[in-house]
């Protein structure tokens, strides 16, 4: 069962997208940053502090995002498990790190999604540091949280789908 944040059954985030993100995600962090999935669990948004934050979107059959928020102490941790040596917070390297991170997984999901028959292709990364970092979803869309644990730190992901009001996110062209 997906992590959904809302109440209402009609914002559940599209299950299939869920689990290649949940699968995928798993994979990478498990194997590269001794990160383990945290079934039902909310996040720690209302934590606050410097953190790190970088978002991929995905147009094809549902059009989708997902952003990882790493805390600053699980950024710098997490880069050291991932690179092999130590990264500093407020360095460009750290926001190249991150947004590679998300692009490793972000592949990964796409060929998950193709395998299953749903198209999806994602952008490029865009990564941002702040002094108070958060995903903050639009108002109508239908989010999910995935949250990731282990001993160098914690991160977690924030899926939003395509808006339930009967709106729709702008296509291109």
């Amino acid at each position: 069962m997906p992590e959904v944040i809302s109440s209402a059954a009609t914002d559940a985030f599209p299950k299939a997208i869920t689990q290649a993100v949940r699968e995928a995600t798993t994979a990478f962090l498990t194997t590269s940053c001794g990160l383990t999935h945290v079934p039902d669990a909310a996040g720690d948004e209302g934590s606050g502090g410097a953190g790190i934050m970088s978002a991929i979107s995905f147009l094809g059959d549902t059009p989708w995002a997902f952003a990882v928020v790493l805390p600053e102490a699980s950024a710098v941790a997490i880069a050291k498990a991932f690179a092999g040596f130590e990264i500093p917070f407020d360095s460009q390297d750290m926001g190249d790190l991150v947004g590679e991170i998300v692009n490793v997984i972000a592949g990964d999901v796409t060929a998950r999604l193709h395998a299953k028959g749903i198209k999806a292709q994602m952008s490029l990364p865009t990564s941002i540091r702040s002094a108070d970092a958060a995903a903050l979803v639009p108002h109508g869309t239908a989010p999910s949280r995935l949250l990731f644990d282990g001993a160098d730190g914690r991160c977690w992901f924030d899926l939003v789908s395509d808006r339930i009001d009967g709106l729709t996110f702008r296509q291109p062209g």
